[in-house]
């Protein structure tokens, strides 16, 4: 069976083989009018077809633009993965495609499959019905509802997830890698503190980073969730759309979103160097009067400095943090600040983390789409000790007072480190004896709690959980939050859960009804 490394990115999703020590990125080969065209990347975008009621995928979707009628055939995502970060059973998308939408999570498992079926195209040795052995990565600040998804449409499209890395620790590896120059040897002897900026098409992960040998560890996490390519995508179509005359919001989704692939195209353009002005047409829009207009890439670099502000300050909030300072490792301790991801190339990110760590050296990878696909290939094989952290709090909202007030409990704080991969999980027990008939339990995540210890940042709410406290009611009884009533009687009936935490950060939630024994276990969202 095949063993591949994936990073299922915001713009281009890459596959690394795993084959004998040896880690070759997988080529994505499509036909096209003048022949096969092979490609490193699989483009992360989708279309759906109204004739054939359809969706395509990849450099096939991209293809579909160009034909004539365009506009009133296909509806286009550009980026699903941003779109698993609000990640709820159920969760329709491309509205515009169909009635109704379609339904996230389907359509990211036919994206996957159609990713699985290239591979196999690719002439890698053990492909085949048994599927895809993979190592697969995910932001580090995915929360679990991002988690799951990912890792059930993985395994849905016919791949068998060995494990699953985030960007950055994946990125960490490969950067051991580079730095002995591929003499894996030597990479497993390097001692290194690093700091990976990870800047994709759609976040910013920052992992503060321990190299010592075969063992990986996340000291802290930082990040911006709302920056990435696509933001800087937007930027340099509205300075496009202003340039001609037109008003952005006011165009079609189809004209906005062939402006954002053109605007992606001629950022980079700047990343590979010697781009002086950056050009769109009204062709490029299909809108009429052959009109081209330039802006200057300067213009434009200074103004993507404007959007990296928040990056810098998460960035010196990380390293002049607690959890750094604890660590022992300070603003001038790094040994390099490691840049990958697509959008790390513009010029200015660099510019400007030179401007605030001068005494820092920088190190730009110069295949920043493969850098975590890479590192998860190496993965696959040598099974290095990794050592991850939640980047976020996950707790609980109870009823508290007979079922009159709630109250916010932390269960796994923010920075708790996670088992290795074949380690015990993590487990948290509480128990207690209710003062109402039904528990309302409401899971969520968040990046960070306010001085009253109540989520601030970053919310993501899981689903309700509602469990009957009374012995009355069989466990799995359709119950709404309307059944909560105060209960005095329930003095002897205590009620235990117990929560675990794997290496992969997916919590399990198992609450038992001590006075009969039933019990009822949860994963995020479905009932196991």
């Amino acid at each position: 069976m095949a063993r591949v490394g994936i990073d299922y990115g915001t713009t281009n999703t890459v596959v690394v083989a795993s084959d004998r020590g040896h880690y070759p990125v997988v080529p994505h080969v499509s036909e096209t009018a003048i022949g096969p065209v092979i490609r490193d990347t699989f483009p992360s975008m989708i279309v759906y077809d109204r004739v054939t009621n359809r969706p395509v995928f990849g450099a096939d979707a991209e293809r579909c633009l160009a034909r004539p009628g365009a506009e009133e055939r296909y509806a286009m995502i550009r980026s699903l993965k941003r779109a698993t970060r609000d990640y709820a059973e159920g969760r329709r998308v491309m509205e515009d495609a169909a009635p109704g939408g379609l339904d996230l999570k389907g359509l990211l498992t036919e994206f996957l499959r159609a990713v699985r079926e290239s591979i196999g195209r690719s002439g890698l040795p053990g492909v085949g019905s048994d599927g895809v052995d993979a190592v697969i990565s995910w932001p580090a600040h995915a929360n679990g509802a991002q988690r799951h998804v990912t890792r059930q449409a993985f395994r849905d499209a016919g791949f068998r997830v060995l494990a699953a890395l985030s960007e950055p620790v994946a990125s960490s590896i490969e950067y051991a890698d580079r730095a002995a120059r591929g003499n894996r040897a030597a990479a497993r002897r390097l001692r290194s503190t690093v700091l990976i900026f990870d800047l994709g098409g759609g976040t910013l992960d920052m992992s503060l980073m321990r190299i010592e040998g075969r063992s990986y560890t996340v000291l802290a996490t930082a990040g911006v969730e709302s920056l990435g390519g696509d933001d800087f995508d937007a930027l340099l179509a509205r300075l496009f759309a202003e340039a001609l005359g037109l008003d952005f919001d006011a165009l079609t989704v189809f004209q906005r979103t062939l402006l954002l692939l053109h605007a992606c195209r001629q950022k980079e353009g700047i990343s590979a160097g010697g781009v002086r002005n950056l050009t769109v047409a009204t062709d490029d829009l299909c809108l009429p009067g052959g009109r081209i207009v330039s802006i200057k890439a300067d213009d434009y670099l200074a103004r993507t400095r404007e959007l990296l502000i928040p990056a810098i300050e998460s960035l010196h909030a990380l390293l002049e943090g607690g959890i750094a300072r604890q660590a022992g490792v300070g603003r001038h301790d790094l040994d390099a600040i490691y840049l990958v991801g697509g959008a790390s190339k513009l010029p200015s990110v660099s510019t400007l983390l030179a401007e605030h760590f001068p005494r820092t050296p920088r190190v730009i990878t110069d295949k920043p789409f493969t850098s975590a696909a890479m590192g998860a290939a190496i993965q696959c094989s040598e099974n290095l000790r990794l050592h991850d952290i939640l980047s976020r709090t996950f707790g609980v909202v109870r009823l508290a007072d007979e079922g009159t007030r709630e109250v916010f409990s932390p269960v796994f704080p923010a920075g708790t480190p996670l088992p290795a991969p074949g380690e015990p999980p993590l487990r948290h027990e509480v128990v207690y004896t209710p003062r109402h008939s039904v528990g309302h339990l409401r899971y969520l995540e968040c990046v960070s709690t306010g001085g009253d210890g109540q989520p601030a940042g970053g919310v993501r709410t899981w689903s309700d959980v509602l469990f009957p406290y009374d012995p009355a009611v069989p466990v799995g009884s359709s119950l709404a939050p309307r059944d909560v009533a105060p209960r005095a009687d329930l003095w002897n009936c205590p009620v235990e859960e117990i929560y675990t935490c794997d290496s992969d950060g997916v919590i399990s939630v198992k609450i038992i009804r001590r006075a009969d024994g039933q019990s009822c276990t949860y994963e995020i969202f479905r009932e196991a």
